[in-house]
């Protein structure tokens, strides 16, 4: 595997950065982005513009959409067809106060129904269905996608980790010391897009990610799910795993999954 170095640097083009990190694994990444038509293109020049006077969506949302209002090239359509909502429709909604729960505003949906939705009276964090924030910024929301979908070809196998309980933000607290201490054990680098909801490490050997959600369901408790990736899946599997309290629960080696419970 090449020297990740400076890869996950934050960088003030997002684009830039996305590419740096994509683009090693995936070269064609950027050739398969579809920007909005022109008079689109030219609405959302506009709206860049007026938000540095009237901030109302934040400016990472207008400047990834001016590169792929209609295809992301798999970041957050994850391969199907999706609608990025235009801002001029979010300004509409604000200004008319319609269509908005309680501050959310829609940012894309997918053929699915599945729809994500952007908080605009708490900072501008991410909710997926309205029913939970799964970042805490848009910009952020990128960079965890971008791991999530293309972490997996910088390494050939890896595997799913899950906590058998929910756990109280107390457990949560002392469980965060746990990882910053194997962190700094296994001499693993953090990076700035980590937030609350969603933490990424890594070195050469190998990386892993989580994210910390906190469901209506279980309100006052947090689910802690995670993919660890690395060349040794047996060394992950038998010595890093329980020294972070966690358990596996399915292994993929290219196109072979394999459940573990």
């Amino acid at each position: 595997m090449q020297i990740r170095t400076k890869i996950f640097e934050k960088r003030k083009d997002l684009m830039e950065g996305l590419s740096a990190y994509i683009l090693p694994v995936d070269p064609r990444w950027r050739k398969r982005l579809i920007p909005p038509e022109s008079e689109k293109l030219q609405e959302l020049q506009m709206y860049l513009e007026m938000q540095k006077e009237n901030p109302k969506i934040p400016e990472s949302y207008l400047k990834f959409a001016c590169y792929v209002a209609k295809g992301d090239g798999g970041i957050l359509d994850d391969g199907e067809e999706f609608r990025f909502i235009m801002p001029s429709k979010i300004t509409e909604h604000i200004n008319n106060n319609d269509e908005l729960d309680n501050g959310l505003a829609c940012i894309y949906d997918l053929i699915t129904g599945l729809m994500c939705y952007i908080d605009l009276e708490n900072d501008g964090k991410i909710s997926k269905e309205g029913d939970f924030y799964i970042s805490s910024s848009f910009e952020k929301y990128l960079f965890q996608r971008a791991v999530q979908k293309f972490e997996e070809r910088y390494f050939p196998v890896y595997l799913g980790f899950e906590y058998k309980e929910w756990f109280s933000f107390d457990q949560k607290r002392a469980l965060d010391i746990v990882l910053n201490e194997f962190i700094q054990r296994n001499q693993m680098q953090t990076v700035w897009f980590n937030d609350e909801y969603f933490f990424f490490a890594y070195n050469q050997e190998y990386s892993f990610w989580i994210t910390q959600l906190e469901y209506y369901c279980h309100k006052g408790e947090v689910g802690v799910t995670g993919i660890f990736y690395g060349n040794d899946i047996d060394k992950i599997q038998r010595e890093l795993l329980p020294q972070i309290g966690a358990e596996a629960s399915w292994i993929r080696d290219g196109d072979q999954l394999k459940r573990l419970n």
